[in-house]
């Protein structure tokens, strides 16, 4: 199965193509030459693109994306993570249905649970945190 990957360099996304790259081929998202390394030291194929600018066409031929990159600086504006993480997202989203992928798996943390709340014996039956308009019942959004 062809895969695009997005956070490819990060951590999550690196253990990910260490972990599939005899198993899946995997094109990974780069903005960046050092990130291009790293990808290709990992044993994926950068792809340059970012969530700003992601077409259908850098998704071409793939069957799946794992979307685990992520705007995750502890301070800055609101706008700057709504740009980058729902913005972003629905651009993939968008890309991706119009190339033909036929599965989408996004790839979260405590974030989509956490509104300001301690979160004290959270496991996977805690509401998520819905972003206005963003939530969906099945498939992609």
């Amino acid at each position: 199965m062809n895969v695009f990957l997005t956070g490819g360099s990060g951590f999550v996304g690196g253990a990910l193509i260490s972990g599939w790259r005899d198993r899946h081929p995997l094109r990974a998202m780069s903005r960046s030459a050092e990130s291009d390394r790293k990808i290709r030291a990992l044993g994926g194929e950068p792809i340059h693109c970012a969530l700003e600018n992601v077409h259908a066409e850098h998704l071409a031929g793939c069957e799946a994306v794992i979307h685990a990159a992520a705007y995750v600086e502890e301070w800055g504006p609101h706008e700057v993570y709504w740009q980058a993480n729902v913005e972003g997202t629905r651009r993939l989203v968008d890309a991706a249905r119009t190339a033909g992928v036929r599965r989408f798996v996004h790839v979260g943390t405590e974030a989509a649970l956490f509104h300001g709340q301690p979160m004290i014996d959270v496991d996977e039956n805690y509401p998520l945190y819905v972003v206005r308009g963003f939530r969906t019942s099945g498939g992609l959004i």
